[in-house]
């Protein structure tokens, strides 16, 4: 027997190890945030499982929403909630279906069913590594039955071949370019959804060519939760696109839920007041 095989099966190291595993284990969940980071960041493997209220599988890679959801459970998932809140404060009838554009690895769409904000969901996702963890996700969390996949972006046109630019480091900030791996397209308009939805949509600025076409979905009163980031808007070519589709609508700024209706222009105006890198926010957009 090797020295490795020695040491791997001795009775008196096993509980030291297990003492100190658990020790590691607990710093991950409870210890001070920056070890929390330093020890996913730390990870040698590709993937991670995460396991909190809701079960995900992460990749190692992603150090934005793997790590948050491998640390903290979630990932962006209290600004769906404040869009509910807000929804049933100004006595809107509760969406029973979620419609995710960009789905990523499903951490909008699984908790959204998992905590009984919506019974069921359509989950779109163009990337290919995403698109395999969202189905693993489904899985792990016994919503095959409950959650649609469709593997396309989504734009103004349909069977379109787009260009996705990939992040090196975060697996939600993919975008729509110039270069990258080709997308099919499809159109929010060429889908059946039932009654009773709320769309989603968080496309690193492709939002505006999105809403484009789902014309006919926004006409039917459906609400809708988008990133709003006018420097993101702008280099897709889309702002004018996202002002027009929600031309008319009662917008809320997510992050100020509080201060009630507003504007674009006084969202876009309070944005100019950050810092560069977090001159976005998310707004409810109702009919």
């Amino acid at each position: 027997m090797s020295l490795f095989d020695s040491l791997r099966n001795s009775r008196m190291l096993r509980k030291p190890l297990l003492g100190l595993a658990r020790l590691v284990l607990d710093q991950m969940q409870g210890g001070p945030r920056v070890l929390r980071r330093a020890l996913y960041d730390a990870m040698p493997g590709p993937y991670a499982i995460a396991s909190h209220a809701e079960h995900f599988v992460v990749s190692t890679k992603d150090k934005v929403i793997g790590r948050e959801v491998f640390l903290y459970g979630e990932f962006d998932f209290h600004k769906l909630v404040t869009a509910f809140q807000v929804l049933r404060s100004e006595g809107h009838k509760t969406p029973c279906h979620l419609i995710d554009v960009g789905a990523n690895i499903g951490t909008i769409a699984i908790p959204a069913i998992n905590r009984g904000l919506v019974k069921s969901a359509t989950a779109i996702e163009p990337h290919p590594d995403n698109l395999k963890l969202l189905h693993a996700n489904i899985a792990l969390n016994g919503m095959v039955d409950k959650v649609r996949v469709l593997p396309h972006a989504v734009g103004s046109q349909a069977g379109v071949s787009l260009m996705l630019e990939e992040s090196a480091d975060s697996s939600g900030n993919h975008s729509i370019g110039s270069m990258g791996i080709a997308v099919r397209s499809l159109r929010l308009d060429d889908i059946d959804f039932p009654e009773g939805c709320l769309l989603w949509m968080d496309i690193e600025g492709y939002e505006g060519h999105a809403l484009t076409g789902g014309a006919r979905l926004l006409a039917q009163g459906t609400p809708v939760v988008s990133e709003f980031n006018p420097t993101f808007l702008k280099r897709s070519g889309g702002l004018a696109l996202f002002e027009s589709a929600l031309a008319g609508r009662r917008l809320y700024d997510l992050e100020m839920p509080a201060v009630g209706v507003v504007t674009l222009d006084k969202i876009a105006q309070r944005l100019r007041t950050k810092l560069d890198h977090d001159q976005w926010t998310d707004i409810l957009a109702l009919p």
